[in-house]
């Protein structure tokens, strides 16, 4: 365990961390902090220092003024995105932002967001290629929500550790399912069936 720090009277961006709130379920040290605003919120620890909240939220509506992007569907998306992330209020915190989910520090400003993705399609929404990773550019795409539903984070139930990755024969498997038909390749060591399964990933299901 890490050495225990007294945050209070520092500040991370627009807040001020005034005392201690107590300990999360997931045993993440909470603060209370004032914003620049008045507003008080409660965040954590890990929160604070990697800069992901760094405001109650006033920030995010200040942007709003600031760029014409409000009437698209990507603004919509970057906002929930960002919230989820940064704010503990966020009925979605807990599976994101409180699960060590970040947003890149390029994103945080939604005209760099837009730049890199552009608009959605038809039905599409953002998913992120590897599910236990970060918002950034390099693992994100808009799908449908059928790609999607292949890729959710879910618990891992094959003695390897990693979805995907087998052993048959004293031989390591990289599979993935594309267009209902499986697609294998055989490696001789078990990271290189890691690093196989990922490229596999962003060859068949990046543009599916």
């Amino acid at each position: 365990m890490g050495k225990f720090v007294d945050r209070v009277g520092m500040t991370y961006g627009r807040l001020l961390v005034v005392s201690r709130a107590g300990t999360s379920a997931s045993k993440k040290v909470m603060w209370n902090c004032v914003c620049e605003c008045k507003n008080q919120v409660v965040v954590d620890a890990c929160s604070l220092t990697t800069g992901n909240t760094l405001s109650c939220g006033c920030y995010l509506k200040e942007r709003i003024t600031k760029h014409g992007g409000w009437k698209k569907s990507s603004y919509n998306t970057w906002r929930a995105m960002v919230r989820r992330c940064t704010n503990p209020k966020d009925k979605d915190y807990a599976k994101y932002g409180g699960k060590g989910i970040s947003v890149c520090s390029e994103w945080m400003e939604y005209l760099n967001f837009e730049k890199d993705m552009g608009e959605p399609e038809g039905e599409q929404t953002l998913d992120r290629i590897d599910p236990y990773g970060n918002y950034c550019k390099d693992n994100c795409r808009w799908a449908e929500l059928t790609v999607q539903a292949r890729n959710i984070r879910k618990p891992v139930k094959n003695k390897t550790g990693v979805i995907g990755v087998l052993q048959r024969s004293g031989k390591w498997v990289a599979q993935i399912t594309h267009n209902k038909s499986k697609i294998s390749k055989t490696f001789a060591t078990f990271d290189e069936a890691v690093v196989g399964r990922k490229e596999l990933e962003r060859l068949h299901w990046r543009r599916a």
